[in-house]
C-alpha cells in the first residue's frame, strides 16, 4: 500500500523559518557559553577557525524543506552545530592534551 502525501499551504510550509532564526541566535549564544564554561586558556585566532564547521551545520537549516524528512534534517542539523558550538572549547582542550601526552612521550 502506498500513499501520496498532498503538499502543505504555503503556510505551513514556512514555519522553518523560526526554527532556522532559532538556530542563528542560539549558535553564537552556545559558542560564547562554551568558551566561558572551558577549562583551556583563550582560543587564539587561528583555533577560531573550527567554529566554521558548527556555523556551517546550522546555516544548512536556512535551506527551505519540501518534505517533513528535509524539516527534521534541518532540526537535527541545527541541534548538532548548537551542541558542536558549545563543546568545541572542551573538545580542543582535550585534543590538545591527547596531542601533548604523545609527544611527550
Amino acid at each position: 500500500m502506498t500513499t501520496t502525501s498532498m503538499p502543505r499551504p504555503p503556510y505551513e510550509r514556512r514555519q522553518w523559518l523560526a526554527a532556522a532564526v532559532l538556530f542563528t541566535v542560539l549558535a553564537p549564544a552556545a559558542a560564547w557559553l562554551g568558551r566561558v564554561l572551558s577549562y583551556g586558556p583563550g582560543v587564539p585566532g587561528p583555533y577560531a577557525l573550527f567554529y566554521v564547521v558548527p556555523f556551517a551545520l546550522v546555516a544548512a537549516t536556512w535551506i527551505p524543506p519540501r518534505t517533513d524528512a528535509q524539516r527534521r534534517r534541518g532540526y537535527a542539523l541545527g541541534t548538532a552545530g548548537c551542541l558542536t558550538a558549545l563543546f568545541y572549547p572542551n573538545a580542543l582542550l582535550v585534543a590538545w592534551l591527547v596531542l601533548w601526552a604523545l609527544t611527550a612521550g
